[in-house]
């Protein structure tokens, strides 16, 4: 179809159902890729005295100006746009992006095209937007293969496991111990090691774990239990831990100090030693620390603590939530006093694992305990009518009670191998080229802080604010005017938050009363962009761009949203409830 019958028969809509779209050049026109051109709209109010060589000259400050002998510039003469006059740009499609398709690019291509949704498109505000997915810290992305040997290799045979009499309760139970054993391997787990699989992710099996140590007890019994200071148990944490590797320990019997950072806001081993030191005489020293911030994406030395705590007579655990889709997990590195007493992590974040548990892996020398955290089917020897019982004396199946959650497990597996498909090396050599790319987009944009600026030696995940924009606001224009996802708040890791915008005690404090009086806009936080090894150049290009416009006209583009101080959300005015259809009919059978 020529360009002028596409005109002619989708009036107004034909830009907004282009596969990729950016507001660049200050927001003033709109670009579209299609097959061999671009295709611009140019508001002749704004530009009605530029002349076509200033307007190729402003266009290609956006990109290389060596670009520019190679564009033509057709005007279509009909006027289809209202008071959009509309341009045909033509010009060689590797000229699109500023940095060429690597050969890693290509690798996670085949990967690529295998994830649903990668193509969805929305109905916003504005007209039908792409989703551009860059909230992969948050959760993952279901991968078309798994979801399809789910349903049609391993759905046929799906029974209840604790059996191996019939074809399908032995088939399943065989399944179960099998992504078991695959998910013990690709951590490095050794015969003395145990594995736990409970909830969703991380939160349920940190918090387990706690009970299974026995540092946690009711709430209403607090007040009854009185342990010398001298006998405490005390937990080192780092100040860029995500809430449930914080507060999670805030509510045991323990003392928690978080180890303060380095001057360059990075780990501090030094700090860690200057506590243990502190602390010499307790009985029961634990450093739980992250692997990776969530936030910055900046990496702790934790083999390397792990030696300090063993030398101190301690203990390691290492949260792998962020880290875990990205990074080797190595509980038994070839150093032998830099082993991992125990690791954590959630495969909901993996490409392929959402639907999935929460893993814990733990030395079973930590294992006391005479009764499972959670007795039932499943987990007993035997019972008798007078009271008198026996448990399993395997802890992996005495902590394994009721019906487990095996599909959830072999989906974890299943993400593992295509993590191992991809090759980490691949993986953290990709993510460095991508992460390299957005500093060299965003980091001299005067208004746009990115946090922990610095290190940019670091795991995909960019955290930023924009001077004078709401966070949520931010978040929410991304997504109405790119289909840009991300996430906005202080990505659960409020500590770390303090320190990155150097909010004192004072300060905090101020912010706690006005938010406890229910004024939530003066809840700190960011807006949070994290990429996968599978995102492209051209969807980073478009991604910055999107956010350079959004440094540049949020203030206007804000008139068209109210805020709502109950949610601290901003909706755009003329939004429909799509969403609410949408949702509906997902549950009509």
């Amino acid at each position: 179809m020529k360009l002028k019958q596409s005109l002619e028969y989708n009036k107004y809509s034909f830009l907004n159902k282009l596969p990729f779209h950016a507001y660049v050049m200050k927001g003033f026109f709109i670009f579209r890729k299609l097959k061999y051109f671009l295709l611009l709209k140019l508001d002749v109010k704004s530009y009605k005295f530029i002349s076509k060589r200033a307007f190729i000259s402003r266009l290609f400050s956006f990109y290389s100006k060596e670009n520019a002998k190679c564009l033509i510039l057709t005007k279509v003469e009909n006027d289809y746009l209202g008071k959009f006059n509309t341009f045909e740009v033509k010009f060689n499609l590797d000229m699109i992006t500023k940095t060429a398709t690597t050969q890693l690019e290509q690798y996670f291509q085949q990967f690529r095209k295998n994830i649903i949704g990668i193509d969805q498109e929305f109905e916003s505000p504005y007209g039908q937007k792409q989703i551009v997915y860059t909230d992969w810290t948050a959760s993952g992305r279901l991968y078309r293969p798994i979801e399809e040997k789910l349903m049609n290799e391993f759905g046929p045979f799906v029974a209840n496991t604790h059996t191996e009499t019939t074809i399908s309760g032995t088939a399943m139970t065989k399944a179960y111990h099998r992504a078991r054993h695959i998910i013990k391997e690709h951590v490095n787990a050794s015969s003395d090691d145990v594995l736990i699989t409970d909830g969703t992710g991380m939160t349920g099996v940190v918090n387990k774990f706690q009970r299974i140590l026995g540092l946690k007890v009711p709430e209403n019994l607090k007040n009854f239990i009185n342990i010398p200071a001298e006998k405490k148990p005390v937990v080192f944490i780092s100040h860029m831990e995500h809430h449930s590797n914080q507060t999670s320990w805030l509510e045991t019997i323990a003392d928690v100090e978080v180890i303060p950072s380095c001057e360059d806001g990075l780990f501090s081993v030094e700090n860690l030693e200057i506590l243990l030191d502190k602390y010499k005489e307790r009985p029961f020293k634990i450093a739980s620390i992250t692997s990776c911030s969530n936030v910055t994406g900046i990496r702790t030395p934790y083999h390397e603590v792990a030696k300090i705590m063993h030398q101190h007579n301690g203990l390691c655990f290492v949260d792998f939530a962020c880290s875990g889709p990205y990074v080797k997990i190595d509980m038994h590195p070839e150093d032998p006093e830099s082993y991992l007493d125990a690791i954590f992590f959630s495969p909901h974040k993996f490409l392929g694992g959402p639907g999935t548990c929460g893993v814990l892996v733990f030395n079973k020398k930590l294992y006391q305990n005479l009764v499972p955290d959670n007795p039932g089917g499943g987990t007993v020897s035997w019972t008798n009518p007078w009271g008198e019982h026996k448990y399993i004396d395997n802890i992996e199946d005495r902590e394994d009670g009721g019906t487990p959650g095996f599909l959830q497990v072999i989906k974890t597996a299943l993400a593992i191998q295509l993590k191992d498909q991809m090759g980490i090396d691949n993986i953290l050599k990709r993510e460095h080229e991508i992460v390299e790319n957005i500093f060299q987009e965003l980091g001299d944009v005067s208004n746009i802080k990115i946090l922990a600026a610095q290190h940019q030696d670091r795991l995909g995940v960019i955290s930023f604010f924009i001077e004078d924009l709401h966070f949520n606001l931010g978040v929410k224009l991304l997504n109405d005017k790119f289909g840009i996802q991300t996430r906005g708040g202080c990505s659960c890791a409020g500590t770390y938050g303090h320190f990155l915008l150097h909010v004192d005690q004072e300060t905090s404090t101020k912010l706690i009363d006005e938010i406890t009086l229910g004024d939530l806009i003066r809840k700190p936080g960011w807006i949070r962009m994290s990429i996968h090894p599978t995102t492209t150049t051209e969807e980073i290009e478009y991604v910055c761009d999107g956010i350079k416009a959004l440094a540049e006209n949020h203030k206007s583009w804000a008139l068209d949203y109210d805020y709502n101080p109950n949610s601290n959300e901003f909706i755009n005015k003329n939004a429909q409830p799509l969403e609410d259809e949408l949702v509906k009919n997902w549950f009509s059978l």
